[in-house]
């Protein structure tokens, strides 16, 4: 199996709980080596893909292929917060792991290393903290060498230091050419770590591509004195056949990559009809904005 190849492929998978439709017509295949976001509303369908994906439930139609190479386990998960034994050590919740996954003795040092949880190996799991608790259930998740990592939530309850470290060991894995995917509603959390990002809404794939390109093109927002001033510079800009939008009572310009050009036009056109700008500047679209648009059609 080449290492870009995806471990697992839905393809049409639909799922419906009576005849509501949870899941319409999926098609997915999250790549190795990368952390993908998996992101959405509530109800949007994010939690029944990733128990569909975990076999807790069969899809109504469609199929779920896996494919993987020799001496790997299909696919791991981190599900609604660590499943650990809270009175055991961290070592005997590993071997418990182990042991049941039948990964080799070797696998456990190499995990306590890689999720940095060789200091507390002899300690009890309710006395940590709940970052190291996290770092014990991802280490956990990732013995039996799964190509697919499923992580739910996983900054929920973490202060900023904890999420930071917590998204250093994500990268990491991912980097052991896993597919990690993490289900958020926390886009922010991801940003610097994710390399992809799918948006479920409606039960269906509304984007699937890169993280950074999520965000999409800066704009420039264009404010006059007033806002007749303001419109009737929306009318000029438009005449001359730029993308001009309202947001709220300033406009906004699309770039298309030439955002210092398209400045200068907007000012020589606004100085040659006499209107006064008090705001000419780019403007990045938040992740927040980026999810509103994507789900609604309109490009902030």
């Amino acid at each position: 199996m080449e290492d870009n190849e995806s471990p697992v492929v839905l393809a049409g998978m639909t799922k419906k709980f009576g005849a509501a439709v949870a899941v319409d017509a999926l098609d997915w295949a999250p790549k190795r080596g990368q952390v993908t976001a998996l992101v959405g509303l509530n109800g949007a369908g994010k939690s029944t893909t990733m128990r569909v994906l975990t076999r807790l439930v069969r899809p109504t139609e469609g199929s779920v292929t896996m494919r993987v190479g020799d001496g790997q386990r299909p696919l791991s998960a981190m599900i609604e917060g660590p499943a650990l034994y809270p009175g055991m050590s961290v070592r005997r919740n590993l071997e418990i792991q182990r042991v049941l996954t039948g990964a080799p003795a070797s696998e456990l040092k190499e995990v306590a290393e890689l999720m940095e949880i060789d200091d507390v190996l002899g300690k009890r799991v309710k006395t940590l903290s709940q970052g190291y608790r996290q770092r014990v259930a991802i280490g956990a998740a990732l013995l039996a060498s799964p190509a697919v990592l499923l992580l739910d939530e996983p900054t929920n309850a973490l202060d900023p230091e904890a999420i930071q470290h917590l998204r250093r060991l994500i990268r990491r894995t991912a980097d052991r050419n896993v597919a990690v995917v993490v289900s958020t509603h926390q886009l922010r959390e991801l940003e610097g770590t994710a390399d992809a990002l799918t948006l479920i809404h409606e039960g269906k794939v509304h984007y699937d591509g890169s993280f950074d390109a999520f965000v999409g093109e800066p704009s420039l927002r264009v404010r006059a004195l007033d806002e007749a001033a303001t419109g009737s510079l929306a009318a000029l800009l438009k005449e001359q056949g730029l993308a001009i939008e309202w947001a709220g009572n300033e406009l906004r310009a699309a770039t298309d990559g030439h955002a210092d050009l398209l400045a200068a036009q907007i000012f020589d056109t606004a100085a040659g009809a006499g209107i006064k700008l008090v705001e000419l500047g780019h403007v990045t679209p938040t992740l927040e904005e980026a999810f509103q648009s994507a789900i609604s059609g309109v490009r902030p």
